[in-house]
């Protein structure tokens, strides 16, 4: 199976996995969540790769979900489609990746956006390059988080920070996300994938089994379950989808290029 969304190379003992849409800023299509579930499956079945770089091309991590995409869906099939045929598959594919028994690496390039934040909330070590801006963004059109960032971004700023940080939808610099928690370390820009590099290649040299091990400990002692979270939020937001016409507003001024009308 050919990559369309996503470059996927070997560098050393690390699979980087790295978003190539850059001219829609790597924004998430049905296309982008098959590929990244391949790719998953690929370094799950790789025992010559012992950890994963996430990062993306271009002047973003990752912007979310293409909400034009979003659009396109929910006018033709109905305000479900994206509940059934994205949120639900993309659910999953991070629920494989935040399981996978190897450490995974997020290096923040850019805009790291809604459905982008999401995604690095799933993986265990966030390296930021200085320029990396971080966002919510779902309430400036009326969206909902659905796979698990809620819980994410409690887990990692506290309830307080998280709601400042959702209910504004502000953007947020590497450096205050890092003096919050959510951020590991931020380093130059052009320092980015070296720093993710030395990091995998000292990953290579612990206990593949012992951070395996590590890795389930943590992700398990939390209070609430991600899985459990990440259910939870997806049926609120298919009701949220089912009945909120917020929403459907919010799509429209976003491929309208306005500030919603709520």
């Amino acid at each position: 199976m050919a990559f369309n969304s996503l470059g996927y190379d070997i560098r050393g003992s690390a699979a980087w996995i790295t978003f190539n849409r850059p001219e829609a800023m790597n924004a998430i299509t049905p296309d982008v969540i098959a590929d990244l579930a391949h790719a998953v499956e690929l370094v799950r079945q790789d025992a010559d790769v012992r950890s994963v770089v996430i990062t993306g091309t271009g002047r973003a991590f990752c912007a979310g979900a293409d909400l034009k995409a979003s659009l396109a869906l929910k006018e033709r099939d109905g305000r479900m489609a994206t509940v059934t045929h994205f949120l639900i598959p993309l659910q999953q594919v991070l629920r494989d990746l935040r399981a996978l028994p190897k450490p995974v690496i997020a290096a923040v390039n850019g805009f790291c956006m809604a459905g982008g934040l999401e995604t690095v909330l799933v993986c265990d070590i966030i390296l930021a390059a200085r320029s990396a801006v971080f966002s919510d963004a779902h309430a400036r059109f009326g969206l909902l988080p659905a796979i698990g960032g809620a819980w994410g971004l409690a887990q990692a700023l506290g309830p307080y920070k998280a709601k400042e940080v959702m209910f504004t939808a502000d953007q947020y610099s590497a450096e205050t996300m890092c003096a919050a928690g959510l951020v590991n370390r931020v380093v130059a820009d052009d320092e980015l994938a070296v720093a993710a590099q030395a990091l995998a290649d000292q990953f290579a040299a612990r206990s593949a089994e012992g951070l395996a091990k590590m890795k389930q400990m943590i992700n398990d002692e939390i209070d609430m379950p991600w899985d459990l979270a990440a259910r939870y939020e997806l049926a609120v937001h298919a009701n949220n989808t089912a009945m909120s016409g917020d929403l459907m507003e919010g799509l429209r001024a976003f491929n309208e290029k306005r500030s919603a009308r709520f």
